[in-house]
């Protein structure tokens, strides 16, 4: 007893042992993890900025169809990402003449290979530029600091002659400018990553967002955003995928399941024919099983003596004695049994009725031979 009372505080003191280890070694911590966007974030890309707007004593709103940009702000900011082929050339020349009266444009280029038509408006060119590997130093005009801005992609912007307000990025390789256009404001990126949901806490994306945005003195912010075009098949890979794959896979499956195997076509069966002797053994078994052996037993007597009348024409009127002597030499049998041929009727055992078929049949093979 005093034994298990020693193990038992030895393993107790080795619980608490290392109990005070892990308490000493290990502490809970929070961590961030990066799980994407959802709900309106996943759809609207810069909602974020949206909101930063709104906070600063903004109005922001998204302009979602074509008769909404007829009613801009005269002096307000309008932010066009990249995407916007829905603008017709008549609407981009309206956005132009909107910002000649006192407007600020934000616009993204479209990426390389894609026509831009709005930029083309503006003299503003695309053209292969060096990727930015690390954040661009932006230095804010009228003495302001130098802002880190991570600005992605190898394009780089050929802007039209004249003053630039901001630019960042080499004179060369240029990725965002701001240049005045008439008594408006225009400032084109090669990308806005840097202002998306995603990437507008890092750096110092947010504080250069809102120098561009202060440019003018209008205090509302649009931002355009065509939606894509309502798609079932997408709505349906974005919420029933597993159940399309399970519905394609049995789909297959049935397919495989009735499609012919590959291979020569196989001819159709010829139809069947019987032989003139199964009819005779049919019709014979049928009258055999239904007790009708008289009628096989006169019809094969009958046939070998119509047979002999033919070969022999003088048989029917020859004398009972005559006709069992000639029919006894083409049996082979006795005239006794000749005679019992040439009476045979009625219904007899099986045994008897063969003996008569076997005498009958060597009537036609005699008769066969001597007509030969």
């Amino acid at each position: 007893m005093k034994g298990r009372l020693i193990v038992g505080a030895g393993v107790a003191l080795l619980v608490a042992l290392a109990v005070i280890w892990f308490r000493t070694n290990f502490e809970r911590v929070q961590v961030k993890e990066w799980v994407g966007a959802s709900g309106e974030a996943r759809l609207r890309h810069f909602l974020a900025a949206e909101r930063f707007a709104q906070r600063m004593g903004w109005g922001a709103a998204e302009l979602r169809s074509l008769p909404e940009l007829d009613t801009l702000p005269p002096s307000g900011v309008l932010l066009l990402p990249n995407r916007r082929q829905s603008l017709p050339p008549g609407k981009a020349a309206q956005i132009v003449r909107w910002v000649e009266g006192g407007g600020h444009l934000f616009a993204e280029a479209e990426f390389s290979g894609v026509k831009d038509p709005l930029l083309d408006l503006l003299g503003v060119g695309r053209a292969e530029g060096t990727p930015a590997l690390k954040p661009l130093q932006v230095e804010l005009p009228q003495g302001g600091r130098a802002l880190n801005v991570a600005l992605q992609g190898s394009m780089r912007l050929v802007m039209p002659a004249g003053e630039l307000r901001l630019r960042a990025g080499a004179p060369d390789n240029l990725k965002l400018a701001s240049f005045q256009r008439q008594r408006g404001v225009v400032t084109v990126a090669a990308s806005l990553n840097f202002a998306r949901n995603r990437n507008i806490g890092a750096n110092d994306h947010a504080e250069l967002l809102w120098h561009l945005l202060s440019v003018t003195p209008g205090r509302d912010l649009k931002v355009f955003w065509a939606p894509a075009r309502l798609s079932l098949w997408e709505f349906l890979k974005e919420n029933a995928a597993p159940a399309l794959a399970a519905s394609l896979l049995l789909l297959a499956l049935w397919l495989w399941s009735i499609m012919p195997r590959f291979g020569p076509v196989a001819p159709d069966a010829l139809p069947g024919r019987r032989r003139l002797l199964d009819h005779l053994r049919a019709s014979g078994r049928y009258y055999w099983t239904r007790g009708l052996r008289a009628r096989l037993v006169v019809a094969a007597r009958d046939a070998a003596l119509r047979r002999i009348a033919r070969v022999q024409p003088d048989f029917a009127v020859a004398p009972e004695a005559e006709r069992a002597v000639r029919l006894s030499s083409l049996m082979q049998s006795s005239k006794e049994e000749a005679a019992r041929f040439m009476h045979a009727g009625g219904a007899m055992r099986g045994a008897d009725f063969i003996k008569l078929a076997q005498h009958a049949q060597r009537v036609h093979s005699a008769l066969e031979k001597g007509s030969k």
